[in-house]
């Protein structure tokens, strides 16, 4: 049974035995056409479900199906895998008692055909060189397969065909099928990536997930909530075969994975390695080495003793100290390097900083342990843990420095557990602490004021802290600030300039690298809305750490649920980065329920203009220009100019609709292409179509012809006639009221 069908059944008893036959429908196809002609081999890794393929090909072949199952029992008895299709197995009667009942409309199906003992693979490749019967065969061909197997493809009495595991999307798919409800997109990523598309795999994952309460259902949406940085034991098939060398060499890998065949080789030994590799535990290039399938590291956890994985860490310690996962397994007492290693990995590991941490606790006497252990916890969405670890560490401050460090690790649990970006301003303003930190707490506050959605007044702090002599970590946030900031502002060219100079220092945090990124991914060019389930996923993960762009998320999960008849689940709070998410959010509510909208849309314009966000400001007038406010939209532009080719091109749509001329709406949508924003290019194409009669082959021809492309180029680009797109052109020239090349030309400017 495949996964689909597997999960289908168990939750839902009434599924018929078609489910999930649809994502293997085009391999059904083409071998259900082989096994009207002569036959079929139906090869694959362990798992990837060569058994069910066979039964739902059998039952689509209508044919009177006779079952061989071979198994590493009956191998060992001669015609051991026929004596549950005959009663006499005398090495005589075989071959003629099986032609006798394998009528023309019979399909003989040989299961693990790689486990048949030689004298059934032998019978087996008669009866194809006699004609005797149709064939539908499975094996896998990892290991030894007897010779007469390997015949049927070899001299052509069989074709073969490879099973291929699920990719990516048939993954999500068949689970969303199997499950009965939508998968959201980083679960149906994470179980991929686990089991390689691998039916068996993906079915135990799922299992183990619904036994345990880690693959749960929110709303109508699946969604993984356990661990993701290694699969559970319990789903992984064991391994079994290797000597003490193979499992010393196997579990030396899974600690350190990616790691350089020469590390790997003095932690275990080459003739460890080597039988790893031989037996295809081990994928590599360049010399590193890590393991060939995620699922390894679960099924080899019963090899990793505690002994065993003490004498391997302190080994692979010893070649390599740069491993932060391995010091909780080491006899390391320096509290300085268990700090440094749970700020190494507190973004992408989490859990494990807050191991890291905690072992730092009882060896350190001043307050860092603890601070790192409270931004750990925030991290994991526990803001709990994470004011009494924080509370904690201010019983231990011994200087001014560490003062410093408390009062900041304050103001950010401020920020991202409490929610009041604005209150941590305050604290940060009022702290006792010497002129030589201003610079620090500014720098801090700036970030507090960029999460309070100030962009403007954030800027203004950013550039005084840069305007001085800042320590490398102010330098840090202060850059980070500018550079979200300006891009707001519409000042691509400086922001750029400034996330450059942040992604080049190497001794800067990468958190505020990647929260500056994140910002500006924010105001990126428009694509398709993210599905619900992508953006209850999203809320989720937000929920679940600092949430540095829960209220972005909350806010667009509000108007696709509005956009889908839905009630908002929930509301944008103080945290955010884009101005007017409240209001933005009732006006797209409003015009979801066909309601008036363009004065909420005006209203977030002037909230957002209030702020210093020129990119949001403008972003809000040309959803009130589309709701009818264009003349409105035009006036609250003023005279700017702006510089982001997206700010431009929503800019030109907002006069194009006010003046609804046909250069003008033309102008719009080549811009809105140009800054890629296909969507929006298209809904202006089609208003000058609608309103000034412009054809799409027209549209098509004066766009080119706007270029600078020849009448001849054109024809061959859009694979017409010379004649053709003269027409084309002289039609348009007498609809936008133009006469030449040059003024068609302008109309793109």
């Amino acid at each position: 049974m495949n996964p689909v069908a597997e999960l289908a059944l168990r939750r839902c008893p009434t599924a018929d035995a078609t489910t999930g036959r649809r994502w293997r429908q085009p391999q059904l196809d083409y071998a259900l056409g082989r096994i009207r002609t002569r036959g079929v081999l139906v090869t694959g890794e362990p798992g990837v479900g060569r058994t069910w393929f066979a039964r739902a090909l059998a039952e689509l072949t209508g044919a009177e199906v006779h079952w061989v199952v071979a198994t590493e029992s009956s191998r060992s008895m001669p015609f051991g895998a026929l004596a549950g299709l005959l009663e006499d197995l005398h090495p005589v009667a075989v071959l003629k008692e099986l032609r006798r009942r394998l009528g023309p409309r019979s399909l003989l199906v040989v299961d693990d055909a790689h486990l048949l003992d030689e004298a059934s693979a032998t019978t087996l490749l008669a009866l194809a060189v006699g004609g005797s019967a149709r064939m539908l065969v499975t094996a896998q061909l990892t290991g030894p397969v007897p010779d007469a197997v390997l015949a049927l493809v070899k001299d052509g009495f069989l074709d073969m065909m490879p099973l291929q595991p699920f990719g990516r999307d048939d993954t999500a798919g068949a689970l969303a099928e199997g499950l009965g409800g939508e998968i959201a997109p980083r679960t149906a990523d994470l179980l991929w990536r686990w089991s390689r598309g691998n039916g068996r795999h993906l079915t135990e994952l799922v299992q183990r997930g619904l036994m345990d309460g880690t693959l749960t259902r929110t709303g109508d949406v699946w969604m993984w909530r356990g661990d993701t940085d290694v699969p559970p034991v319990a789903a992984a098939q064991p391994i079994t075969g290797l000597s003490a060398e193979g499992v010393e060499a196997l579990c030396a890998l899974v600690l350190a994975e990616p790691v350089t065949v020469d590390v790997l080789c003095r932690t275990a030994s080459p003739e460890g390695f080597a039988e790893i590799e031989e037996r295809g535990l081990v994928d590599g290039a360049a010399g590193t080495v890590r393991l060939s399938h995620p699922m390894l590291a679960a099924a080899a956890a019963p090899f990793l003793t505690p002994l065993r994985r003490r004498r391997l860490v302190d080994r692979l310690l010893a070649v390599d100290p740069g491993r932060p996962h391995l010091l909780l397994d080491s006899g390391v007492t320096d509290p300085a390097q268990f700090v440094a290693a749970a700020r190494t990995v507190l973004l992408d590991q989490p859990k494990l900083a807050v191991q890291l941490a905690e072992r730092a606790l009882s060896l350190d006497p001043g307050p860092h342990a603890a601070l790192v252990l409270a931004d750990a916890h925030a991290e994991c969405g526990s803001p709990g843990s994470a004011w009494q670890a924080y509370h904690l560490a201010s019983q231990r401050v011994r200087d001014d420095d560490d003062r410093l460090a408390v009062v900041l690790t304050q103001a950010s649990l401020t920020i991202w557990c409490d929610r009041k970006p604005l209150a941590a301003v305050d604290l940060l303003e009022k702290a006792p602490l010497p002129e030589r930190f201003h610079a620090d707490l500014e720098s801090a506050a700036a970030v507090a004021t960029l999460f309070s959605a100030r962009p403007a007044e954030a800027l203004t702090r950013a550039e005084k802290v840069l305007a001085g002599a800042p320590s490398r970590t102010a330098w840090g946030r202060a850059t980070l600030v500018s550079a979200a900031a300006l891009v707001m502002a519409d000042r691509p060219r400086e922001a750029a300039e400034a996330m450059a100079a942040l992604t080049s220092a190497t001794d800067i945090s990468p958190y505020y690298r990647g929260l500056a990124r994140s910002v500006a991914g924010l105001l990126g060019p428009d694509g398709d809305m993210p599905s619900l389930a992508r953006l209850r996923e999203a809320l989720v993960v937000q929920n679940a750490g600092r949430g540095a762009f829960r209220s972005e998320v909350i806010a667009n999960l509000a108007v696709a649920e509005a956009a889908a008849g839905l009630p908002a689940s929930e509301k944008p709070d103080e945290v955010a980065v884009l101005p007017a998410l409240a209001t933005w959010v009732a006006a797209a509510s409003a015009t979801a329920r066909q309601e008036p909208a363009a004065a909420l849309y005006l209203a977030a314009a002037r909230e957002a203009a209030d702020a210093g966000s020129l990119r949001c400001m403008v972003y809000y007038l040309a959803a009130a220009a589309e709701q009818g406010a264009a003349a409105e939209a035009v006036h609250a532009l003023g005279d700017r100019s702006f510089e982001a080719p997206e700010t431009r091109a929503r800019a030109i749509g907002i006069c194009a609709r006010a003046s609804r001329s046909a250069s003008d709406l033309l102008a719009a949508a080549e811009a809105y292409r140009a800054a890629g924003m296909p969507l929006e290019a298209a809904k202006f194409a089609e208003l000058t179509e609608r309103r000034h009669g412009l054809t799409r082959r027209e549209l098509e021809v004066v766009r080119h012809a706007a270029a600078g492309k020849t009448d001849r180029a054109i024809a061959e680009t859009l694979v017409v006639s010379v004649r053709t797109v003269e027409s084309h052109l002289a039609a348009a020239y007498r609809k936008l009221a133009i006469s030449s090349r040059q003024e068609l030309a302008g109309l793109f400017a």
